[in-house]
This record gives structure tokens, sequence and C-alpha cells, in this order.
């Protein structure tokens, strides 16, 4: 049977690259839209398995409003976020509730179109089992660490950090010490703990970094 996709994408370039490569691995695009309205008014109209949503699409409502909405009328239908970040929880913290069985992928990693035919499989699964993807470590901090793991990552020193956040430094030292934990940095002596909190940071957010 024929998988169904439709396609909420802002970028006219990245969303007809990957209709036509998902079109040429089998799959029946139904549905190519460039704004939330524009997508919304598609799925009413036709029925699809799976939707590949932008996760952010400027002004106006997310590819996450959209998720919610369509999940809502379709308790089975697969769901595949494309966003830039590694970790998608970084552009807002509403997107901790993701819809149940959504998964997300990197536009960067489609770089073979399996990649991204993976995710659409495994949307589908996750479904029937009720499942989330595991995203990451950074989605076991609170809103509050993220914020501070943000603030070490662009350079603040520990006063900066607690006068931006209204706390004392023996609060910031603190908190510190909790994203240490959760992150797992079991560090050598001499190494610094601030240097790897920031790549963890950074690589969540996409941006390469490289170990000294």
């Amino acid at each position: 049977m024929q998988i169904t996709i439709g396609i909420l994408e802002d970028d006219p370039l990245t969303r007809n690259a990957i209709a036509e490569a998902l079109q040429s691995r089998g799959y029946k695009i139904v549905a190519k839209a460039a704004t939330a309205v524009e997508f919304l008014a598609s799925f009413k109209r036709t029925p699809m398995d799976v939707a590949l949503l932008d996760l952010h699409l400027g002004e106006g409502p997310t590819g996450v409003d959209v998720a919610n909405e369509i999940r809502n009328a379709n308790r089975i239908l697969g769901i595949v976020f494309l966003t830039s970040f590694s970790d998608p929880m970084l552009l807002s913290p509403s997107l901790r509730e993701l819809p149940k069985g959504s998964r997300y992928v990197t536009k960067g990693s489609i770089d073979d179109i399996a990649v991204l035919e993976k995710e659409i499989i495994a949307s589908m699964e996750d479904v029937e089992t009720g499942a989330n993807r595991s995203r990451s470590d950074l989605d076991q901090l609170t809103d509050g660490q993220i914020e501070t793991l943000r603030l070490v990552a662009a350079g603040y020193t520990n006063s900066q950090i607690a006068k931006e956040r209204y706390v004392t430094e023996k609060t910031v030292e603190a908190t510190l010490a909790r994203i240490a934990k959760v992150l797992n940095l079991n560090l050598p002596e001499g190494h610094n703990a601030r240097i790897h909190m920031a790549q963890v940071y950074f690589r969540a957010r996409g941006i390469e970094v490289y170990d000294n």
C-alpha cells in the first residue's frame, strides 16, 4: 500500500526537493504547503498517512500548533518534524510536549533521503505503540536550567547569570552542578565543565563544535 505524505515547509526549495526525492522512492505526496493555514486546508480535504512539518514557520502558528491540531483529528497520523535544531526544545520550552508518536529530523542530516524515509516509517510505528522518541539529556532539564545553560554557552560568568536570572551566585552554582549531573559530565581533573556544557548546548542547536 502506497504511503501518502503531506509536507509543510516554508522554504520552496527544501519543500520541492523533499517532495521529489520521496516521490522517487514510491511515496505519494498529497499536500505541499508553505503556511500552516494552507496545510490545514489541504489536511481537511485530503487524507494522509504522515505529515512532514517544518517546526519553525516564522510569524504565526508553529509546526507544533499544526501537529496538535491534526493529531486531534487523526490519532494514527505519523508526524515528523523538520528542524535546523538537533534538539528542537531549545526553540521554546513549549516544545517539551510534542504530540505522542512524533519524530524529528534535522534538515542538515538529510543528505540521503533514506534518513528521512527511516523517520517516516518510524513515525507510523511509534503511533501504534504510543511512544515518543527519546530526544536528549537536555530533555531532562527544567526551563530554568536550560536558560542557565544558554547563558553559560553565551559566555556569562556566574555573577552575570545571577543578575540576569535574579538569583544568588550560590543558586547558580547549585544549578550548574545539577546540570553537570544530568549531562553526566564526569570530567577528568583539569577539564573545564563550562566549556563542555557550552559544547553540549551548541551541538543540541545543530552548531558544530570541535574539542581541543
